[in-house]
């Protein structure tokens, strides 16, 4: 029998960046096999400059990802779909409200707003973080300075006058920090009405001052900092309500979209965070089904998904400057009992492994 010795020794005979391009070439879940080889090639599997190149890697190659939940089982299933317009193996993970990747990871909440988890859909990897308060909302990102994955979590209540208070903003850092679930001010107590989406460091989400007036904002949570700003919206530019108004992707920076039930389109694009400058961006669609906008993908394309389905969940690429479109058609595949769909964009593949004591 071969010891791991002997198979560290037979690794050696290998240059480590020879092993380190192939192990590149990997799906994730090939990887995971893998690391039973020798101790080399696990603490290079687990280590950092592994899986930044990765990362970097399956950067230029994103994928979309399409999250599926079953109200029945209380489960979500995801699928991406790679630029052969084929989907890839399905992962079941717990969790109903899901926050856009970041990274290949995923945060999400359970149907009851108790328990946080953390996935990767790339290895069907999941982590259970411990929370003791209902989350209404949560938002996840990265902070790139300090190399460190953040969750907000955000509770509200009902005021007697009917108005929404928010009652507790926390933070849990994630990856090593010897930290638990930190109570932070927030100076701008909004209501949250999109999606949040993480871009340099920044978690930026759609909000109303209230539900009364309903004044609609931008908000951005530092993650370093781990402090709010406010962003004020072009006048009469509206958050609609929480399913037909989302923030997206629009050609490297945010941009705010709503639901149309016509061909047409308008993309409120933020030119610049500091002086709040909007610019818009209006695009017809080329078909007369009801579809949502979920943003561009690294061809300039804008990827649209379909608002009500049947037996089929239909997908459309459209390149705004050739006027071209194409789409795609997805079989629900006896999945007869998904009670909601989103599509996002932009997600990577990652190796990152995510260890028992990933929390502290």
């Amino acid at each position: 029998m071969r010891s791991k010795e002997g198979d560290d020794t037979e690794s050696l005979s290998l240059p480590v960046d020879l092993i380190i391009e192939i192990l590149t070439k990997l799906p994730p879940r090939s990887l995971s096999r893998l690391i039973c080889v020798s101790k080399l090639w696990l603490s290079i599997i687990h280590g950092k400059y592994f899986n930044d190149w990765y990362l970097t890697r399956s950067s230029t190659r994103p994928r979309l990802l399409l999250h599926r939940y079953c109200h029945d089982t209380r489960r979500s299933h995801y699928s991406s779909l790679s630029s052969g317009l084929s989907l890839g193996d399905s992962i079941t993970l717990p969790g109903c409200q899901i926050s856009p990747p970041v990274r290949g990871l995923i945060c999400c909440v359970d149907h009851d707003s108790i328990i946080v988890v953390i996935g990767n859909p790339s290895t069907g990897q999941f982590l259970t973080l411990t929370h003791d308060a209902i989350t209404d909302k949560i938002f996840f990102g990265y902070d790139p300075v300090n190399d460190l994955y953040k969750v907000l979590s955000m509770n509200f209540f009902h005021d007697i006058d009917g108005s929404v208070v928010l009652e507790k903003s926390q933070v849990l850092t994630l990856v090593g920090a010897q930290e638990s679930w930190r109570v932070i001010e927030c100076k701008y107590p909004y209501y949250p009405g999109t999606q949040g989406i993480c871009h340099n460091g920044v978690v930026y989400y759609g909000a109303w001052s209230n539900l009364t007036d309903r004044r609609s904002v931008v908000v951005g949570f530092d993650l370093r900092s781990e402090e709010f700003s406010l962003i004020t919206l072009p006048e009469d530019v509206q958050i609609v309500s929480r399913f037909e108004s989302d923030l997206v992707r629009y050609n490297g920076k945010i941009a705010l979209v709503n639901v149309s039930l016509t061909r047409k389109f308008d993309l409120w694009v933020l030119m610049d965070v500091q002086k709040h400058e909007w610019s818009k961006y209006s695009v017809v669609a080329p078909t007369c089904d009801f579809f949502r906008c979920r943003g561009t993908i690294e061809t300039g394309e804008l990827i649209f998904e379909q608002l009500y389905f049947g037996d089929q969940f239909s997908i459309l690429y459209y390149d705004p400057k050739q006027d071209k479109a194409r789409r795609v058609d997805l079989e629900r595949s006896g999945d007869t009992t998904s009670s909601g769909r989103k599509l996002f964009v932009d997600h990577v593949e990652s190796p990152m492994f995510l260890p028992r004591k990933f929390i502290h």
